[in-house]
């Protein structure tokens, strides 16, 4: 009796999971567009060889090269120089002017953009240095600046001053308006401030040897996008 009770009791609970069936949802798949990856281009190396640098700089050195004949396509640009890779996916970077000497499938010269005034007045933001001379001192200046509105950004400088009595350092901030953008040179005002700190290069009995000033200036001028990375 016990025994057919087990057997009873154990097909009670096998039987639902026998008879149960997997109950299927009916669902629409939306198709999603995609956007497909913008084409590479293709080149055909007619020189000797094309050299491939670690980096988009002379400064890099040269780590492969690609034979004459062979084909490489451009990924992307930085400036003037391409990332480009052979057909072993060997990726480098190429100057401007070597990636000139390739031919296009149709078998005519590479067309190659350059970088033109409005590229440049895209870019939001930029590091610069300068020297020059102001009066009796010369002064040499790194610059940083962030394009705020299509109009108008702000630049941080630091520089150092040299004179012929003192040394000095300076800091400054100015906010630049540039109202026109559609002539080939870009106008521009600007307003700021700097401070100076100074020290005297001989000790004097009377006095300190170091002193500070601070200034508020107002320019104008125009910009010129000569090319490459100057202006």
């Amino acid at each position: 009796m016990s025994r057919l009770f087990l057997i009873t009791l154990l097909g009670l609970l096998c039987a639902p999971q026998a008879l149960a069936k997997p109950i299927k949802f009916w669902s629409q798949r939306v198709p999603t567009a995609v956007t497909p990856p913008a084409p590479q281009v293709e080149l055909s190396v007619i020189d000797t060889y094309l050299e491939l640098h670690t980096g988009p700089g002379r400064g890099y050195p040269i780590f492969h090269v690609i034979e004459q004949g062979q084909s490489v396509k451009v990924l992307r640009r930085r400036s003037n120089w391409f990332y480009v890779s052979d057909r072993r996916n060997t990726q480098g970077w190429v100057k401007q002017e070597s990636l000139a000497r390739t031919l296009a499938p149709t078998g005519m010269p590479a067309a190659l953009p350059d970088i033109q005034h409005g590229d440049f007045l895209a870019q939001q933001g930029r590091i610069g240095f300068s020297v020059g001379q102001l009066g009796t001192s010369y002064t040499a200046n790194v610059t940083a600046g962030y394009r705020l509105l299509s109009f108008a950004g702000i630049e941080v400088e630091y520089g150092q001053i040299f004179k012929d009595l003192e040394d000095g350092s300076s800091v400054g901030a100015t906010v630049i308006i540039e109202p026109i953008k559609s002539w080939s040179f870009t106008p521009f005002i600007s307003k700021g401030i700097a401070w100076q700190d100074w020290k005297k290069k001989k000790k004097s009995s009377v006095g300190g040897n170091s002193f500070s000033s601070n200034s508020e200036f107002t320019g104008a001028g125009i910009n010129y996008y000569i090319g490459f990375n100057f202006v």
